[in-house]
């Protein structure tokens, strides 16, 4: 079971320890994103031609 202090530190960690960051999974995440935002335009994008070309 955890105790009371195990809560407190996993909820509010201490001012010395900086949040680790994988910079190749940043990277990723914003790629993901570009991508789906491309994907979704070109979706609509090509929606409008067939409806108004």
């Amino acid at each position: 079971m955890i105790s009371d202090v195990d809560c407190t530190r996993l909820a509010m960690p201490s001012g010395s320890e900086e949040p680790r960051r994988d910079a190749d999974l940043k990277r990723k995440a914003w790629t993901a994103v570009f991508l789906g935002s491309a994907l979704f335009w070109i979706v609509v994008a090509l929606l409008i031609w067939r409806f108004w070309g």
